[in-house]
């Protein structure tokens, strides 16, 4: 045997589960995982997310692999945990605390396994989108989190471990968690077989507990200890000092957002209320108020005509970003939050590329390092001080040149900005309608200024 760990079915509660006790359900999963991880050599790839579904689906893996000869553990498994580097810090200690327990217990058993923790990119995180390019926070109809924080980080690790472009998604998924779920799972699921079909070519999902139901799952946990922590006490007691459900790992746009899940995002505004942090503030960890009101801020702020610009990034009409006062004031409010809670909320690499994404916008652009300064009273160290030292000088010696010539400092560096955007292409295609458009939207915006409109006749 691999391992020294197996299954005691007799602890299972006999609960019916489509006309099955569920002690007989999960041998017959049990089996299909088995049966499923000795048909090929790809590799599997276990979506992590500390949740009650996705442990009981790594759970099952970890009793299917005990139960093989050592020789016959022939291709890595590796656990995957998205991190959005926005998730509820009391989910965050609790998630860390569990990736080092499966990861030890992973060497001990000596199971073929990766336990890796993924992360967005610098220029996809939350904050440097949001307040460094002002993106509206977001909701059900732009989504814009999704993509950047949760499924590029993790297609890109599939990506990478996959030499040929091979591999198998294990997911927690269950059609009882939402009639949407069900039919999203059905969309791509492929008739007479165990596994689906997934958005990168040659991947695909194995949902082993698609057809258990909420008791059937917390029966198992309570019932089967963890082969990495004993028991699941612990998960259940954050599962009952909140409520809402779990957020999965989101591997392309058909996966439902995670909603009022407590194993998601402090900062989502795509629901109206957050009832999982209400639930845990409700239960004693006081110390998230602050994060709370600044989640009901965020999600109050984004319709509000007053603090979004009159024109889009690609310079269309409409309610656009945020504006330079309220990027500010929202980072203003964050490093507020971070004051009172203590925790690191901002990195200083995003306070950096908020930085330089405002001086790319704003003519007059905030600066960081004052506004850190202003709520901790301190200097903060951000990075690119000479790159943004050398911009004010630019700067500087452009609103003096402006002066002279009586001609709009801002509109001249919006333009310098669009030859800088075609300057590295071999064909700059648009170049003169972009400009014509800059000009017609500038003097729309303000129809005083008379020694624009000579210069564009």
């Amino acid at each position: 045997m691999a391992a020294n760990i197996s299954l005691d079915s007799s602890a299972i509660p006999a609960t019916e589960n489509t006309g099955r006790s569920l002690a007989d359900t999960l041998k017959m999963i049990t089996q299909e995982i088995i049966l499923q991880y000795k048909e090929d050599d790809r590799p599997w790839i276990i979506g992590f997310s500390g949740g009650k579904d996705s442990t009981t689906l790594l759970q099952l893996v970890f009793y299917a692999l005990a139960s093989l000869p050592k020789e016959e553990l022939h291709k890595e498994v590796h656990v995957l945990c998205n991190d959005t580097l926005v998730e509820n810090p009391a989910v965050v200690r609790f998630i860390d605390d569990t990736l080092d327990k499966i990861r030890i217990a992973g060497e001990r058993l000596n199971f073929p396994m990766k336990v890796v923790k993924v992360t967005p990119t610098l220029a996809d995180s939350f904050w440097v989108n949001l307040i460094g390019k002002g993106y509206p926070s977001p909701n059900r109809f732009f989504r814009w989190c999704t993509e950047r924080l949760k499924i590029n980080p993790t297609n890109e690790y599939i990506k990478k471990v996959t030499d040929d472009g091979e591999a198998i998604i294990l997911l927690g998924t269950r059609k009882a968690e939402s009639s949407n779920r069900a039919q999203s799972m059905k969309l791509y699921e492929r008739k007479g077989q165990r596994l689906r079909r997934h958005s990168l070519p040659g991947v695909y999902v194995f949902a082993p507990i698609a057809n258990l139901a909420d008791n059937d799952i917390w029966s198992y946990l309570l019932s089967v200890k963890s082969p990495w922590k004993g028991d699941n006490r612990k998960l259940f007691t954050l599962y009952r000092n909140a409520s809402g459900g779990e957020c999965p790992l989101v591997i392309d746009t058909s996966t439902p957002s995670c909603g009022n899940s407590r194993f998601g995002c402090w900062v989502c505004t795509v629901v109206d209320e957050d009832k999982s942090m209400e639930g845990l503030i409700e239960t004693g960890e006081t110390w998230m108020e602050p994060m709370l009101d600044m989640r009901d801020w965020l999600r109050e702020i984004r319709n509000d005509a007053t603090m979004r610009q009159t024109w889009r990034r690609d310079l269309s009409e409409g309610m656009g970003p945020f504006t330079r006062d309220a990027r500010a004031e929202i980072l203003k409010r964050l490093l507020t939050v971070q004051r009172e809670t203590g925790l690191s909320l901002i990195s200083d690499e995003e306070l950096s590329a908020i930085q330089w994404i405002w001086h790319h916008d704003f003519h007059d652009a905030p600066v960081v390092a004052e506004i850190y300064k202003e709520v901790f009273g301190k200097e903060v160290l951000v990075v690119r001080d000479e790159i943004v030292k050398r911009r004010k000088e630019e700067r500087d010696l452009l609103e003096q040149i402006c002066a002279e010539e009586g001609v709009p400092p801002e509109l001249i560096e919006q333009l310098v900005q669009i030859e800088k955007d075609k300057s590295g292409l071999m064909r700059r295609h648009g170049l003169y309608q972009d400009i014509d458009m800059a000009l017609k939207k500038y003097l729309k915006r303000n129809p005083e200024d008379a020694s624009v409109e000579d210069s564009s006749t």
